[in-house]
């Protein structure tokens, strides 16, 4: 992804943040960690990859307005993704900073909302490449920008168990070599995540 546009993005986040602050009632930080299964979809059906198991662990930031069950929370996540390509049998891996920003809505039901609350969130996800051992064919992308939606439940309003779905927005990967025919493959992340956060 061109940093033009990724400037003008990351921008937006800041500012839906500084907004919201002033309304925020709770600030609460906690600890993440989760595994998912990731998937490179190409543009082209010359070339695939199969799913394979990631994991990802870091820290959160978790903002709560007051009585109405909005909320935002942010993360900063180490994330290791594992790939096997169809015209290549070894596995490699890519290794990233992800920097997910969600906006939430929890709802908190009566008598047992302290015990138990299902919530739903959707947002950006930036992700920075750290370390790869790709193939030499092909060329990882230093920046991606993927859009998440999630589903999950606040337990004891101190775990937090989340199913979230992330769909790439930008390439993650090309093929730099133009075999076919003369044109650029390039693929996009699909991956699926189990996650659990401990608040304090």
């Amino acid at each position: 992804m061109k940093r033009a546009f990724l400037q003008p993005l990351l921008i937006a986040v800041v500012m839906m943040v500084s907004v919201s602050l002033p309304a925020v009632s709770q600030v609460r930080f906690g600890v993440r960690g989760g595994l998912s299964l990731n998937k490179l979809k190409f543009d082209r059906e010359v070339i695939n990859s199969d799913n394979r198991l990631g994991w990802c662990a870091g820290a959160l930031i978790d903002l709560n307005v007051p009585t109405v069950g909005l909320g935002i929370e942010a993360s900063v996540l180490y994330t290791h993704r594992n790939n096997r390509l169809t015209d290549n049998v070894r596995v490699f891996k890519r290794d990233y900073i992800d920097i997910p920003v969600y906006v939430r809505y929890r709802l908190s039901l009566p008598t047992v909302g302290r015990v138990v609350a299902p919530l739903v969130f959707t947002g950006p996800d930036f992700s920075i490449l750290f370390s790869d051992n790709g193939p030499v064919n092909y060329k990882n992308k230093k920046t991606v920008l993927s859009w998440d939606v999630g589903a999950g439940v606040d337990l004891f309003n101190r775990l937090r168990v989340t199913a979230t779905y992330g769909i790439g927005m930008s390439k993650a990967m090309e093929y730099v070599n133009s075999e076919y025919h003369g044109d650029k493959v390039e693929g996009k992340d699909k991956c699926w995540t189990l996650s659990a956060a401990v608040l304090f």
